[in-house]
């Protein structure tokens, strides 16, 4: 992994890294797919640089607080006493019970589960599951006080807290407050039994995108994992999308708004030509800048198709983005012309070039417009006087 992408610092295991809970009711991991423990893991990725991240949920477990395990550190109580309403804690039912009231002994609860993750040398932790969300069909509960109390628990130790998925922007403030990075829209596979995903679901998140441009500094917007190159034995790239001109896309925006970036398949198959293109060293410094892109005029791909994305690098440095997003769900629309006008970018003259290929493209005064296929785009560098 070092290798192969070395700038790129966290591992992270997904949901089925645990399925069941200590005596203390904590997550614990699978004997059968750890049998050496998450801290030998952990202690290896940190010789390459890296740290281990896990998944959880918001909540008491069902299952410690159906057996009314004990809380570590906690005499007078034990956790089915914490939970005898027995309310759903996240999205998904039948998983977590929400406290009956937020109170200290919950509080203890969530910092034994942080103290035992940094025994381990775990560095990053998603909390899924959370709510007020916007997903309809699997409506989250009001996870918020849960989360302040986990955010105390996983702060104390520097544990990165990513909540999840598609939350409300309505407010963005609390989740600001409440951890480093949040999901804004619903998953990007598209789970089929042949592909991952989409062209079309990549320019989908342009629009919840657009409504998280006010984000306080220090707070990541999540537009879900990065699937280019994606390669499986025997089977070639799955990632789904159409062309490079899509992949460079993919990777453009995300770098753009300075998204939460991970890799969802295996370094180790993902061909070279698309390493490249994942470690390109402007494209990851436009992304690590840690800046939200806004876009001029509309954000929503389907009623303006010539989008255009910025942002302030420095005092006379901007990144813009121009994005041809004609495109549908199972066809790539036609070639436009984008343009951007300098007025809307406070500007009226500047020095360009190419962040992917490096190309100086010249001085420009008033606006730059670019011919582009259907998903393809360009990504400028902007020096002003």
């Amino acid at each position: 992994m070092k290798a192969k992408m070395p700038q790129y610092e966290y591992i992270n295991l997904d949901s089925g890294w645990s399925d069941t809970c200590d005596r203390y009711g904590r997550w614990t991991y699978r004997q059968d797919l750890f049998p050496s423990g998450l801290k030998a893991l952990a202690d290896h990725c940190a010789k390459n640089g890296q740290k281990l991240g896990v998944y959880i949920l918001p909540g008491i477990r069902q299952d410690a607080a159906e057996a009314n395990l004990p809380i570590r550190g906690v005499s007078v109580c034990r956790l089915g006493d914490l939970c005898k309403q027995k309310k759903e804690g996240n999205a998904f039912k039948g998983a977590t019970y929400m406290p009956d009231e937020h109170n200290g002994h919950v509080q203890a609860y969530y910092d034994s589960i942080a103290a035992l993750f940094n025994e381990w040398g775990i560095g990053y932790v998603k909390v899924d599951g959370c709510g007020p969300n916007k997903d309809i069909q699997h409506p989250a509960p009001d996870t918020r006080k849960d989360l302040d109390m986990m955010h105390k628990a996983f702060a104390r130790y520097h544990i990165w807290m990513e909540l999840s998925w598609y939350l409300d922007p309505k407010y963005m403030d609390d989740w600001a407050a409440l951890a480093n990075g949040a999901r804004v829209y619903t998953d990007i596979e598209s789970y089929s039994a042949r592909t991952m995903t989409s062209s079309h679901r990549v320019f989908q998140r342009m629009a919840p995108a657009s409504m998280w441009t006010r984000l306080p500094q220090g707070f990541y917007v999540d537009l879900d994992v990065v699937l280019v190159g994606m390669t499986v034995e025997g089977r070639g790239c799955i990632d789904g999308l159409d062309n490079d001109d899509i992949r460079i896309s993919y990777i453009s925006f995300w770098a753009l708004v300075s998204s939460v970036f991970c890799i969802g398949s295996d370094p180790r198959r993902i061909p070279d030509k698309y390493l490249s293109l994942l470690n390109h060293p402007a494209i990851l410094e436009i992304h690590q800048s840690g800046i939200m892109a806004q876009p001029v005029g509309s954000g929503n791909a389907w009623v303006n198709r010539k989008q255009v994305w910025w942002k302030r690098l420095s005092a006379h440095r901007l990144c813009v983005g121009l994005f041809n997003a004609h495109v549908y769900p199972f066809m790539l629309g036609i070639s436009h012309e984008v343009k951007v006008s300098f007025d809307s970018l406070g500007i009226t003259e500047a020095d360009i070039k190419d962040a992917w290929t490096g190309k100086h493209l010249g001085t420009f005064t008033g606006s730059f417009a670019a011919m582009l296929r259907p998903g393809q785009c360009q990504i400028l560098l902007l020096t002003t006087r």
